[in-house]
């Protein structure tokens, strides 16, 4: 999954640009990628799915 992909998914899913992220985990299965989690910051955690 690259940098753009998971912007995209981002921007989609509503979070700001500037907001502060801690992590992004990508979620996969049977080796295709399903969604990210996104840790913030501030403690929220949010799960964006990728639609195929």
């Amino acid at each position: 999954m690259t940098l753009a992909q998971i912007r995209a998914l981002l921007k989609r899913a509503g979070i700001k640009t500037t907001e502060s992220i801690d992590r992004i985990d990508v979620k996969y299965f049977a080796g295709n990628a399903v969604g990210i989690d996104v840790m913030l910051t501030a403690g929220g955690v949010t799960y964006v799915p990728i639609e195929k």
